[in-house]
């Protein structure tokens, strides 16, 4: 019942990283898929599949991505550290500016007027006051009703076109890798925060979250494909879609606001968790450096940072990922080859080495 409750409560944190506003809205569907939607779909998947499961094994053995990286990456791991803090703040900053673009399309609100912002970053700084089991909660209620929701206004309207794009579209593999790439590595710190050393479980996770991200892409897309160029140039094609509806167009924005929300505390936490280890006093500093940093206004940030991201993300999993296999088969060998008691040995000084580490980041 445990393995239960940790697969599905891990499952929809990680779908609450990876499907926020851009995704559920349509634009980053329209920005990275056209055409062969089947086959990048299914390719998008795998690469979910195998960068969650790299992740959620790097938490089982490591902890957290700063202890991982200490192993990993050794004297480069407060540069992998630094640029995952860096990105992770752009993103939240970002997030933060597209929740006031929302109401406005939306609703109306003048966008210059930062109350959904404000709102969000302080719903934000509470949930990760709670730690991973506060965010991995709030995302176990937030998420099936975020897809819920989006699957029944997808098949209500019943209009898909899985052909070729009717929009400008340019899809191949290394955009598809970019975009995964850039979606895990911003995920990294909260997933491996909630891995478990635990293989069945960190598969089963791995797989549902592949699952659902790859039926997503295939049914934004055709949505917004049978609705042909109009709705994929719009800021939220989806939201454009539902727009004939009144019911439809205010249920969808909650709905934006809920992947929105999602991505913003899922890319806070482990900002907070960080400032805290310095000193409670960095909190407050946090939360106001990223609102002034959010005024910069989204073209910038997400022009600058989101493709850096992408490119990050690519080097760090293939990095990480061939680094951590070969580990865990030198670590094999040595425990076919050496006694137990010199295999206990190796491993009390790892752990003594990983609880200094800690100890120096507090």
């Amino acid at each position: 019942m445990k393995n239960f409750v940790y697969i599905v409560e891990t499952s929809f944190l990680l779908l609450g990283t990876i499907i926020g506003s851009g995704f559920v809205s349509g634009r980053e569907i329209v920005s990275f898929f056209g055409g062969n939607i089947g086959f990048y779909a299914l390719f998008a998947g795998l690469l979910f599949f195998l960068t969650t499961y790299l992740l959620l094994s790097l938490g089982g053995s490591y902890g957290t991505l700063e202890e991982s990286s200490r192993v990993l990456f050794r004297r480069a791991h407060k540069t992998v550290n630094g640029a995952v803090a860096l990105c992770l703040f752009a993103v939240v900053a970002s997030s933060l500016v597209i929740t006031d673009s929302m109401m406005n399309t939306l609703f109306g609100i003048d966008k210059r007027i930062p109350a959904a912002s404000l709102i969000t970053l302080l719903l934000a700084a509470a949930v990760s006051r709670k730690g991973i089991e506060g965010v991995k909660k709030l995302n176990f209620i937030i998420v099936p009703l975020m897809l819920i929701f989006t699957l029944v206004f997808l098949f209500v309207k019943g209009n898909f076109d899985f052909g070729t794009a009717n929009y400008p579209a340019k899809s191949n593999v290394l955009s598809v890798s970019f975009y995964v790439g850039f979606n895990m590595f911003l995920s990294a710190a909260v997933i491996i925060r909630a891995g478990r050393d635990d293989k069945s479980c960190n598969l089963a996770v791995s797989a549902i979250t592949a699952v659902v991200s790859a039926a997503l892409i295939v049914l934004i897309y055709g949505a917004v494909n049978y609705e042909g160029v109009n709705a994929a140039e719009a800021d939220l094609p989806l939201a454009a879609i539902f727009a004939s509806s009144a019911f439809m167009s205010a249920a969808f924005g909650a709905v934006l606001y809920a992947g929105a929300l999602t991505t913003v505390i899922c890319s806070y936490y482990p900002l907070r968790v960080a400032a805290v280890k310095k000193s409670r006093m960095f909190a407050p500093t946090l939360a106001l450096g990223v609102f002034l940093f959010s005024r910069i206004g989204v073209k910038i940030i997400v022009g600058v940072v989101y493709p850096a991201a992408g490119v990050l993300g690519v080097i760090y999993f293939c990095y990480a990922g061939a680094l951590f296999a070969y580990k865990k088969r030198t670590m094999g060998k040595i425990k076919n080859k050496k006694s137990f008691q010199e295999v206990q040995n190796a491993e009390k000084k790892e752990k003594q080495d990983s609880e200094t580490f800690r100890r120096g980041l507090q």
